[in-house]
């Protein structure tokens, strides 16, 4: 007999001035009974876009991501957490599939296979493919990592993954990219455990995902994914 998990599991996303893709991350989980956004000060629609589509919105000032993403769990009212950034979307078949899962034992979390997207065109490689990433948990045995920047969901005795598609839209407009390679950038310099060259270590971002990850077979949206991780490693180790 088919499972319907539309009230065991709370969705969870955080914001901040995500107006031009907040909407379709929503709609895409529409299907839940408890949609949380936590927002930390955005001065767009966003909050006005996730209220008109029935979130809950929670304003908190900004304590990085994994604790800002914690602090999302903490506020849902169901153990069973979906958590889903405001640039990613459900598949339809992933929703299905997340509607009918067998949430037993509670030890258990669930991960899924993200293709992520630059400038509308598929990512199949680069390093970015596959790109597994928790998001079903339960929060009495899981939490996300106290960490500012690439946080993850820790405490599961066994990672099981799903079959279907979870979709990322990171980098929509060139505009777009210049402030994710920034911010990451930026991030990754407070939290870098050694100084390296920044030459030697923008070089080797780009030959890695290019050569070593095949973005070459990304053709040029590979090229633009190896420029993007050496400007990151550029500014992190600046």
């Amino acid at each position: 007999m088919p499972v319907n998990n539309k009230n065991s599991i709370s969705v969870v996303i955080i914001t901040k001035n995500e107006e031009e893709v907040i909407e379709r991350c929503i709609k895409s989980c529409s299907a839940f009974d408890e949609i949380i956004v936590v927002d930390s000060g955005s001065t767009d629609k966003t909050i006005d876009i996730a209220t008109q589509n029935g979130a809950k919105v929670i304003s908190k000032t900004w304590l990085g991501f994994g604790r800002q993403k914690q602090f999302a769990v903490t506020n849902a009212k169901n153990d069973w957490i979906m958590s889903i950034d405001a640039d990613e979307y459900l598949s339809e078949e992933l929703l299905l599939e997340i509607l009918n899962l067998n949430l037993h034992p509670k030890e258990f979390a669930f991960k899924i296979n993200r293709r992520s997207f630059l400038l509308g065109k598929p990512v199949r490689f680069s390093g970015w493919n596959p790109d597994w990433v928790v998001r079903v948990f339960n929060r009495k045995i899981c939490r996300f990592s106290n960490v500012d920047v690439h946080e993850k969901v820790i405490g599961a005795s066994k990672e099981v993954k799903l079959k279907k598609l979870l979709y990322h839209t990171p980098f929509r407009t060139n505009e777009s990219i210049q402030k994710k390679i920034h911010l990451y950038g930026q991030l990754g310099k407070q939290n870098r455990s050694k100084i390296k060259n920044k030459y030697l270590s923008a070089g080797w971002s780009f030959i890695r995902t290019y050569i070593f990850k095949l973005g070459l077979l990304d053709g040029i949206t590979g090229f633009k994914v190896a420029l993007i991780n050496a400007k990151i490693s550029w500014i992190k180790y600046s």
